[in-house]
């Protein structure tokens, strides 16, 4: 009687390998994805322009350690508490210059609000690659108050 179960498979199915890929989850994700980029798609070419709000915290005051570079919104470059203006090919010099080679000093970056994010790219780039560990960025101090938002048209009051 033994020898007669080893030659048989007695409820025992051959595994075999499937050679197909199913490929359902694939087709609804890809679904997905075409659905949230022509969603997106309009948003992303019209652009919207941003106007961030003006900041209701007090502004740390600088110590005497601390180096202040200032971009205009011209791209003019200006060192130090006299506003020294420079060109950006001297701009690692002179930090260094008025840090004496210290490269740990706080350097403060602030661009003005019309100023473009290129222009503080390009000060903030030189001065990153020349080895600056304590970069932070800043805000312009302004006495005047931010502008009021426009009335909208659907909101006028008889």
């Amino acid at each position: 009687m033994a020898a007669q179960l080893i030659g048989r498979r007695r409820g025992r199915r051959s595994h075999r390998m499937m050679s197909d890929i199913n490929v359902t989850p694939f087709i609804d994700v890809m679904l997905v994805l075409l659905i949230v980029f022509m969603v997106t798609a309009p948003l992303i070419i019209a652009g919207t322009p941003i106007d961030l709000p003006a900041s209701s915290s007090t502004a740390a005051v600088p110590d005497d350690r601390t180096i202040i570079v200032r971009v205009t919104a011209q791209g003019d470059i200006q060192i130090g508490k006299q506003n020294m203006k420079v060109q950006p090919e001297v701009l690692v010099t002179e930090v260094l210059r008025l840090t004496g080679g210290d490269r740990e000093k706080p350097v403060v970056v602030i661009g003005e609000r019309q100023a473009s994010y290129g222009q503080v790219a390009a000060v903030l780039g030189p001065l990153s690659a020349a080895g600056f560990t304590g970069l932070a960025l800043g805000k312009v101090q302004s006495d005047t108050p931010a502008p009021a938002a426009p009335a909208r048209a659907g909101s006028r009051k008889t």
